[in-house]
């Protein structure tokens, strides 16, 4: 379950983040938390890709307070980016 825990904290943080981008932009609230899950997970494994620790120390565990906070915040800058770009798709339609 351990190495599930930071996909799922940055989903977390793209669901808390993307919907309020969108938002603020005009779009809708749906498409904000789809656009903050997806934009979480993918910046996760863009960040785990390119081996970049915004915070926190990568060989102290998932489970260590600053692992935890580095997967809510990538997961909340990428659900906030991919919120951002939803939300102006939906207003520029509307």
């Amino acid at each position: 379950m351990e190495q599930y825990l930071p996909l799922i904290l940055s989903a977390v943080g793209g669901t808390v983040l993307g919907p309020i981008i969108s938002k603020l932009t005009g779009g809708s609230g749906a498409g904000g938390i789809l656009g903050g899950i997806i934009g979480g997970i993918a910046a996760h494994y863009g960040l785990d890709a390119a081996n970049v620790q915004v915070l926190g120390d990568a060989a102290a565990g998932a489970t260590a307070p600053m692992n935890i906070v580095n997967s809510l915040a990538e997961g909340g800058v990428g659900g906030g980016v991919l919120g951002l770009i939803a939300g102006m798709l939906v207003r520029s339609r509307g």
